[in-house]
């Protein structure tokens, strides 16, 4: 009965070794597809935010583009008639370079690429906005010397206008981001 005894136990011991092997390696295949399916995850939203973020920092970039272009047309512009450390030859040459900087931005159309890359109705709007003001007042910049009164004050709070408009409009692309 002894050989019997010992052979039982052993099966016994050979089958709950099996049987802790085989809860082990399904435990262990759970955690792994639970562990796969988190990083799956963690990537799909990755990659969401990447595609999803590329119009928004692109406009973000772009709009801090158009605000320096800008500001140095009306800093140019303005020195038309305010500088006197400087002759009238450079005064000019000053306001032709800002001019031609920014009419090379305007015809290029990368500006309007990356507005037709959104997808914000809101966002469009501001943008809109800013880009109708941004052209209106290059259209006064380029006839400065010949503007009336009412013009200059109109080129004066667009110009205002406009420079408090892109702040806010980062501000905006910067909650669209932590949105996402």
């Amino acid at each position: 009965m002894g050989i019997w005894t010992t052979v039982i136990v052993a099966a016994i011991v050979a089958f709950a070794s099996i049987f802790s092997t085989f809860m082990s390696n399904k435990q262990h295949d759970k955690r792994f597809k639970e562990e796969l399916e988190r990083a799956r995850e963690a990537d799909y939203r990755k990659r969401r935010w990447e595609v999803r973020s590329e119009p928004l920092l692109k406009l973000r970039n772009d709009l801090a583009r158009m605000a320096t272009k800008l500001k140095m047309l009306v800093i140019d512009t303005r020195g038309q008639h305010y500088r006197s450390d400087i002759t009238e030859e450079e005064k000019n040459k000053e306001l032709e370079r800002a001019v031609d900087d920014l009419k090379d931005h305007v015809t290029s159309g990368d500006f309007l690429q990356t507005v037709n890359l959104q997808y914000d109705a809101e966002l469009l709007e501001l943008v809109e906005g800013i880009r109708s003001n941004y052209l209106l007042l290059f259209e006064y910049a380029l006839d400065y010397k010949h503007l009336r009164l009412e013009q200059l004050k109109e080129f004066s709070k667009l110009s205002l206008q406009i420079e408090t408009s892109i702040p806010e409009v980062q501000e905006l692309i910067n909650k669209r981001l932590e949105e996402l």
